[in-house]
């Protein structure tokens, strides 16, 4: 092209005489013998083809980038928009709370206990638990794990009554099968059956004769046959939330045969005293118990 400007240069200053070069490219399409070549549609059409349907390495390298990249933009939608299920709190304080568990369970929390779960089931049904509560679990193929501070209390579709303390785990089935799991070991407890776990040991023990009262608490019917009388106060105060007191020593000697079902505090008094001839008197969440004794 250099070459070019210099004849163009040399014809154009013996025609007319400028310093411009505006006139170059009008000159190289009148002088030029190079022709445009002529373009085949259909073969280019071909050759693109066949690029599309049998790619190279790097068009491959880029569909794979693709895909990565487009994997990763929903694994983030799905994150953002799935986020893992929340966990739920509750806890009774000095109140006895029912509460619903995701999959239809019933669970009734004594007073002073928690469940800590899920706000969905995945593959298992999973509660942590403290305190004591009874629970009326739906039955389903997916197992119902109760987590009691890394004892495992397992069922399918079953009615129990468990309290927690540091040292044990007290398990009374009222309907179906429960089991004690810790560590892969597991003991099976069927309904009708009182069974403690001892954390210390890993040991479980069977009741020979369940407490009568152990679902009182929820139900309100306490059966009292000849039982000593700081036993049936002991089980009488926690359901009506009082403190009982006795006057005289002897009084503890004193046993105890009636049946209560959902009465008043008043109404269980009155009961008392009439069936020890005591005389009772309470004062906020307090009663006194006074008399001679038995």
């Amino acid at each position: 092209m250099a070459k070019d400007l210099e004849v163009y240069n040399h014809l154009n200053n013996q025609e007319q005489p400028s310093d411009s070069e505006d006139g170059f490219v009008e000159f190289l399409f009148q002088h030029t013998n190079l022709d445009a070549p002529e373009v085949d549609e259909n073969a280019a059409w071909e050759r693109l083809n066949q690029k599309i349907q049998n790619p190279n390495k790097g068009f491959a390298w880029m569909k794979i980038a693709a895909s990565v990249a487009i994997l990763a933009i929903l694994s983030i939608t799905v994150y953002l928009y799935n986020p893992a299920p929340s966990e739920i709190y509750v806890a009774s304080a000095d109140q006895k709370v029912r509460v619903e568990f995701p999959d239809g369970s019933i669970g009734v929390l004594n007073e002073n206990s928690s469940f800590t779960y899920p706000e969905k089931f995945g593959d298992a049904r999973n509660v942590a638990f403290k305190g004591e509560a009874y629970f009326d679990i739906k039955k389903s193929q997916k197992p119902f794990i109760i987590d009691v501070n890394g004892v495992d209390v397992k069922v399918l579709g079953t009615a129990f009554n468990l309290i927690t303390t540091e040292n044990e785990v007290k398990l009374y089935v009222d309907r179906g099968l429960v089991a004690f799991e810790k560590e892969g070991q597991q003991t099976k407890v069927p309904a009708g059956n009182e069974a403690i776990f001892n954390r210390e040991t890993a040991a479980v023990t069977f009741s020979e004769r369940p407490s009568e009262n152990i679902m009182s608490w929820r139900n309100g019917i306490f059966n009292f046959n000849n039982t000593p009388l700081s036993t049936a106060l002991d089980q009488l105060g926690e359901y009506y939330n009082v403190d009982f007191e006795l006057s005289n020593d002897k009084l503890q000697n004193c046993r105890l045969t009636v049946t209560f079902e959902k009465q008043s505090l008043s109404t269980v008094l009155k009961t008392i005293s009439t069936a020890l001839d005591v005389k009772t008197s309470r004062k906020n969440d307090t009663v006194k118990i006074s008399g001679k004794g038995c």
